[in-house]
């Protein structure tokens, strides 16, 4: 079993004909992944029963803003692109990983400050079609 630490994560983006392009200071990102179940009841059983429906991966990442971020970057984080953007997630680049990947929609992009902290950007996206997962 592989354990892995999440400072040398990344995450990797791609909108339309655009190259794969690493997002620059990634602080956290997050995968959520679920299932809807579709009940199957019938009348004058006692106990409720479901099945498999379909499935569904949102998620989120935390980035330090910078005015210097690759241009290709900030349009395609930007919710108001009209593009899906492809999005491959990395946990930890430094051991044989598993890779996340899917189309995404961005759906939220807001900047934070505080007092005692960098300026960050939290991403939040919703995943359209297949996430596969993949040994690399």
């Amino acid at each position: 079993m592989a354990v892995y630490e999440g400072s040398n994560g990344t995450v990797k983006i791609k909108s339309g004909a655009d190259a794969l392009t690493a997002v620059a200071s990634v602080r956290t990102w997050s995968i959520d992944i679920t299932r809807e179940t579709v009940e199957s009841t019938a009348m004058g059983v006692g106990s409720r029963t479901y099945l498999k429906g379909l499935e569904s991966y949102s998620g989120s990442m935390d980035i330090v803003y910078d005015d210097a971020e690759d241009a290709i970057v900030k349009a395609a984080l930007s919710p108001i692109t009209d593009d899906t953007v492809s999005v491959e997630l990395y946990p930890d680049l430094d051991v044989v990983a598993t890779k996340f990947a899917g189309d995404i929609i961005v759906t939220s992009y807001s900047i934070t400050t505080s007092y005692d902290g960098l300026v960050e950007a939290s991403i939040s996206f919703q995943g359209t079609g297949d996430l596969t997962t993949e040994t690399i």
